[in-house]
């Protein structure tokens, strides 16, 4: 394998068709999206173009730090929780 890739992240492959970005171009997604097989696809329209996508470093950060769950969102939830609990056996 080569560690290039592995350092950019996933390849995908852009359907020449359509232009929608797959892992792979499979047959079942050009019989389902096209109602063509992978060589009548290919022989029509060319072979999927290879594409790395880049994620500026700024973005990368951004997308890290949206995914933490910080302790006051953390407080808040487990608060709202107790409240819910001690009113269902208070009634």
């Amino acid at each position: 394998m080569n560690s290039k890739k592995v350092k950019e992240g996933i390849s995908l492959f852009q359907c020449p068709l359509c232009g929608e970005l797959l892992e792979a171009l499979t047959n079942v997604h050009c019989v389902t999206k096209h109602q063509l097989s992978k060589r009548e696809l290919i022989a029509r329209h060319g072979s999927a173009k290879y594409v790395a996508p880049r994620i500026t470093r700024e973005v990368q950060e951004w997308i890290r730090d949206a995914q933490i769950i910080s302790k006051a969102d953390f407080e808040v939830a487990q608060a709202a929780a107790r409240n819910q609990f001690t009113r269902g056996i208070a009634r």
